[in-house]
């Protein structure tokens, strides 16, 4: 399949246009256009993460959770629910 010089101009147009749309795809899922609210919530949502893992690590034994361990664990799951993943807010 040959293509002019004309069809190549427009398919690289055409190209260029949709890395462009791709780009601004990508800036909003990286959380350039969230609101100050929705970056706090997600930076929130990894310290709690971050704690569960530490808490994880320190306990040898499931059942000697606390209720501060119960608690940071059921926040940590409503965090990941309300997360990045449901859209911004």
């Amino acid at each position: 399949m040959t293509l002019s010089l004309e069809e190549l101009t427009a398919a690289l147009t055409r190209l260029q246009q949709r890395v462009e749309a791709l780009e601004a795809e990508l800036a909003s899922l990286r959380g350039r256009d969230l609101s100050p609210s929705t970056q706090l919530a997600r930076r929130n949502a990894e310290r709690l993460a971050e704690e569960v893992r530490r808490r994880r690590e320190t306990t040898p034994e499931p059942e000697e959770d606390t209720d501060i361990d119960l608690l940071i664990d059921r926040l940590h799951d409503l965090a990941l629910e309300n997360g990045p993943s449901s859209g911004s807010r």
